[in-house]
């Protein structure tokens, strides 16, 4: 006993939270003694909001109780290193921080003489927290380099709540969830990966709701419903759909909502399957306003501004003739429209009756029944991760899951809607961005100025939002920042040419090569400002700042070390820990992680909570911040440019630069020399402007640990919530589009269902269907399914031994014993993942939970794990949509975080066999590696 008490003891306390990509922010108390964490603990701090329902705590979960074993785990970087033999030898040389910033230093001025600063190239992380993510994209900034988009480049992007709404924000408090009657798990495990918000699920069923989970495996998460759902991997979009004819075929849809939230309502011609516009029946009309057919007036403009009907009764249903505009000879042209709820309609009834879609996804009619009268007639909320955007047609199952809800009424009210992402903010930290210097005054000036871009852009277009306009204002913004889609990187740098030209592994129905919609997407500057780097800018300088380039990447080692590593003067990896990326570089710079620096991590409408991180523990080694590690060699670019005449330079976009004054531009002359003065200006920036509490500083954070938001900012992606704040109330995501008749930010100002972009009409895509997953890895037998280990977020903590521990502590795939068995496989075997891109090796798991024809590779293992460093990317040929090369249309427009092709790596073609057993893998002789 003595000796449990003895490590307890603490001499003192502090708040901490992870600042990891997890969505949490869990509240932590972290317990130190002679400078070091002993243990740390949940804080159970979160007040309940609304009355009769349950309060967020605990909020934690194992990852979190066992953080501080990382810092003091083997794989800790303690000192800067720089690589003494080949790249990936693992010799390295000690050196001093001069040394290895010099060394840094000096490559970027190279590259900048030489190629241009476009060719320093940032890779975005979503790690590390605020402050990490200042330090490194600010110095990118100043340099005029080249930052690769965090979302693209690990595909949290939910592409279809971004075709339909104009933005990914459906993303309602967690406690919302207890309002829920019906809660659909669909494409999600939270019993393993929301492990602080799971027991909402639990609260919820005892209040009543019943819980449904579909998926292809019987998951953790099932144990925990009322009812499982088995479905083919990849079918999500036909059990929706098949929902969706039950709803309009038993008359059970909620039409008024449909025809006042949606853009079923409006008109489509038949002729060319666009929407009628104003520019078709008037001289002068606009491409962006379009028409309903009223039941006793005919035709009528739809209204701009607001979603209120304004005495309109809009017909769902028939064909009507409009006189049209004949932009050629012979006058007026009458053509036929007709309603998009009628093209709907049909294509429902053609194709997705309960049997059609039980045929395609493997669930029974009636359950498709039983589940649609479920959903119209019961307050549904669909739990959904992140894995839909990683399919192929991920869009497709997102936007056919959508149509269930808006057929139903089922967002915009308590217990409702689609889980989704709303990062809240803070203000502060995008208000720095654009400040030249500290202070309350200047931060007054700059939000009178982004209010007055926001007017200027509704009064340059009528009848758009507030929201609406400022997407647009950060739009035009976007293409003067550093930030850039990673698939031009990818395409002219890195090799996918030839992985996204495969017409194998592409959807079968795609009528041309993928290069052709490349370049027309090209020469018709529809990526303008952001298609960067180009062909001509070859990358020489690759910094990754908290991020694992080699595991993340789809087709990871096998596309990277081939085609762009030699192309690299000087690779930098910025972390606190020795990972695979690591290990390949050239300088590694050791940062202190969470516990031993300040930090705020960024704010979220799932807790809706800023957490804040303090120094608790002393800092091992000479690691540093990610602030000081910036600002530093800030100060040692600025002094090796004197030294080698190297003082000013044009960057990618002719405007002119100075390396001589660097340091003061990155501190703002002294104001800004650590982050405790970061951090207190953003936090009364965001206290300025409403969004935190009045007084809030950096000072009661360290007294409170977390505080609850009190608005959503001044910014887009904090309005996108489009939810009413009230300090006793759960957050109701889109209550402000379903109740205050606010329009939403895409090209008809509703949730749009029809996209009449002529590529995706070619494709047959304007309205949500299913289409099967192509052959991505060729023609095998079996289909990789992923998602998130409870062990790990990401690869943080896949090395810490307390969590190797609670598992078979190293990779494993799970495998059906029913495929095992004729391949001879035992549990605990080794064998060999492989497909026409790569293959790697792996123990395999066997379990009666998986589906036959399945292999359930969970994300996150380091390549270091496996054998040969080859881990589970070298499958995934990262295949990208060719749709989502479209751009310029409405709504589908670049910002940072938001619209842009990313790559898929769900449902990926394999074959499994014994390691020991297989000598060599020839695959249409694309690889062939010894095992």
């Amino acid at each position: 006993m003595e000796h449990h008490r003895e490590r307890l003891r603490f001499e003192r306390v502090a708040w901490g939270t992870h600042c990891a990509n997890c969505l949490a922010m869990c509240p932590y108390r972290v317990f130190t003694k002679d400078g070091l964490v002993v243990y740390e603990e949940p804080a159970g701090s979160f007040a309940q909001i609304e009355a009769g329902v349950p309060d967020m705590n605990p909020m934690s979960c194992q990852k979190g109780a066992a953080w501080s074993q990382q810092l003091y785990s083997a794989d800790r970087l303690l000192y800067p290193l720089v690589r003494e033999g080949e790249r990936g030898s693992g010799r390295w040389k000690r050196v001093s921080w001069d040394e290895a910033l010099t060394t840094v230093a000096d490559a970027i001025i190279d590259t900048i003489k030489q190629e241009g600063s476009e060719s320093v190239v940032f890779e975005e992380t979503t790690e590390g927290g605020l402050v990490c993510w200042a330090a490194y994209l600010r110095f990118a900034s100043l340099i005029g380099a080249i930052s690769l988009d965090g979302n693209g480049l690990i595909n949290d992007f939910l592409i279809g709540q971004y075709l339909t709404f104009g933005k990914y924000s459906m993303a309602s408090s967690v406690d919302d969830t207890f309002h829920s009657k019906l809660i659909l798990i669909w494409h999600s495990n939270p019993a393993s990966t929301s492990i602080p918000y799971h027991h909402y699920i639990t609260e919820a069923r005892y209040h009543g709701a019943e819980v449904v989970n579909i998926a292809p495996d019987y998951n953790p998460s099932s144990i925990h419903a009322d009812r499982c759902v088995p479905i083919e991997p990849g079918t999500d979009a036909a059990l929706a759909l098949g929902m969706c004819q039950v709803i309009v075929q038993e008359g059970l849809a909620d039409l008024r909502f449909v025809s006042e939230q949606t853009d079923l309502s409006l008109l489509v011609r038949t002729d060319n399957g666009r929407f009628l516009r104003a520019a078709d029946v008037q001289e002068d009309g606009a491409q962006d306003h379009f028409y309903w057919w009223d039941a006793k007036r005919g035709l009528e403009p739809a209204t701009r501004g607001t979603l209120e009907l304004d005495g309109v009764d809009p017909v769902l249903s028939g064909a009507f003739a409009v006189e049209c505009r004949n932009e050629g000879e012979g006058g007026p042209a009458t053509v036929e429209v007709t309603p998009v709820f009628a093209l709907l309609k049909e294509r429902l009834d053609a194709a997705y009756t309960p049997e059609q879609a039980s045929e395609a996804c493997g669930v029974h009619p009636e359950v498709i029944r039983e589940l649609a009268r479920n959903v119209a007639r019961l307050p549904t909320k669909i739990l959904a991760g992140y894995n839909t955007p990683k399919y192929y047609h991920g869009d497709l199952m997102e936007r056919s899951m959508l149509l269930l809800l808006g057929l139903t009424g089922n967002w915009g009210r308590k217990g409702t809607g689609m889980t989704g992402l709303c990062v809240v903010g803070p203000d502060g930290y995008f208000l720095f961005q654009l400040k030249q210097k500290p202070g309350l005054l200047e931060t007054e000036q700059i939000v009178a100025g982004v209010g007055a871009a926001v007017e200027a852009a509704r009064e340059q277009t009528p009848g758009i939002g507030e929201e609406q306009a400022g997407l647009q204002f950060l739009q035009a913004a976007a293409a003067q920042g550093t930030s850039t889609p990673p698939l031009f990187f990818w395409y002219h740098h890195c090799g996918y040419r030839e992985v996204w030209n495969s017409r194998e592994w592409n959807d079968p129905e795609m009528p041309r090569p993928f290069d052709d919609y490349f370049r027309e997407a090209t020469e018709k500057g529809w990526w303008a400002g952001v298609a960067r780097p180009g062909p001509e800018s070859e990358p020489r300088v690759l910094f990754g700042v908290g991020t694992n380039t080699l595991r993340r990447t789809r087709g990871g080692r096998r596309m990277l070390l081939k085609n762009l590593w030699p192309k690299l003067r000087l690779i930098v990896s910025v972390d606190w820990r020795m990972s695979s990326t690591g290990a390949w570089s050239d300088v590694v710079l050791p940062a202190a992680p969470q516990f031993e620096r300040p930090n705020l991590q960024y704010t979220l409408t799932n807790s809706f909570h800023l957490g804040f991180s303090d120094q608790s523990a002393a800092r091992q080694g000479e690691s540093k911040s990610e602030w000081e590690i910036f600002r530093t060699l800030s100060e040692r670019l600025a002094e090796r440019a004197v030294e080698r005449g190297v003082t000013e330079f044009r960057d990618g976009r002719r405007q002119t630069r100075r390396l001589d004054n660097l340091a003061d531009q990155f501190t703002s002359r002294g104001a800004f020399v650590d982050e405790h003065a970061v951090l207190d200006e953003w936090i009364r920036d965001s206290s300025a402007t409403g969004m935190l509490p009045a007084g809030t500083s950096l000072d009661t954070m360290r007294e409170s640990g977390s505080t609850r938001l009190t608005g959503l900012g001044i910014f887009p992606m904090g309005l996108g919530a489009a939810a009413d704040v009230a300090g006793d109330q759960t957050v109701t995501a889109f209550s402000w589009h379903a109740q205050r008749k606010l329009p939403y930010p895409t090209l008809t100002q509703r949730a749009q269902f029809y996209i009449d972009h002529p590529w995706f009409i070619e494709a047959d895509e304007a309205l949500p269907r299913h289409k099967h997953t192509p052959r991505m890895g060729g023609e095998y037998p079996l289909l990789v399914t992923s998602g998130h280990s409870r062990s790990s977020i990401h690869s943080t903590n896949m090395s810490n031994r307390v969590l190797l521990g609670t598992h078979r502590g190293r990779p494993v795939c799970t495998l059906s014993p029913l495929d095992a068995q004729p391949r001879g496989i035992r549990d605990g075997d080794d064998v060999l993942v492989r497909n026409d891109c790569g293959s790697y090796q792996v123990s395999v798991k066997l379990s009666p939970s998986v589906r036959p024809g399945q292999v359930i590779l969970y994300n996150g293992w380091e390549p270091f794990m496996h054998k040969d460093w080859k881990g589970g990317s070298e499958i995934e040929p990262g295949m990208i949509k060719w749709l989502h090369l479209v751009s310029r249309y409405g709504h589908l427009r670049y910002l940072p975080f938001n619209w842009q092709p990313v790559p898929s790596d769900r449902a990926v073609y394999v074959e499994v066999e014994l390691a020991r057993q297989v000598q060599s893998a020839t695959s249409n002789g694309r690889i062939k590696e010894a095992t």
